[in-house]
């Protein structure tokens, strides 16, 4: 399959990929469909970020992963193990009953590097 040539049709997306200086010459009734274009890309990226390149996903525990006390986790994050206990929906905690939490500290470690970006 062969790409359309930029000079071929300026309001294909392909083509002002590869000149976007073209972008002037595009008629407005086109915008509205090259912009629905993008759109449906950009969705399709950001799903694919989502993805985990391993099977597991990426804050639950795995079978090397250790898992935390809320007192270890509270340590790490430098929070009290009030605000752990708060905040039990965090993906990389799990609720084993209503007093005891265990945290998967590899889940925690990829979260606060993910919160730092």
């Amino acid at each position: 399959m062969t790409m359309p040539s930029a000079r071929s049709a300026p309001y294909d997306l392909s083509s002002l990929i590869l000149a976007p200086e073209r972008v002037a010459e595009v008629s407005q009734d086109m915008i509205p469909a090259l912009l629905c274009q993008i759109s449906a890309l950009q969705t399709t990226l950001a799903a694919r970020l989502m993805v985990p390149a391993a099977s597991a996903r990426p804050n639950e525990p795995t079978d090397d992963d250790r898992l935390l006390t809320a007192e270890e986790a509270a340590k790490i994050l430098g929070v009290t193990v009030r605000w752990i206990y708060r905040h039990q929906r965090l993906p990389f905690i799990r609720k084993l009953s209503r007093k005891a939490l265990r945290v998967s500290e590899g889940g925690l470690r990829r979260w606060l590097v993910a919160r730092k970006t």
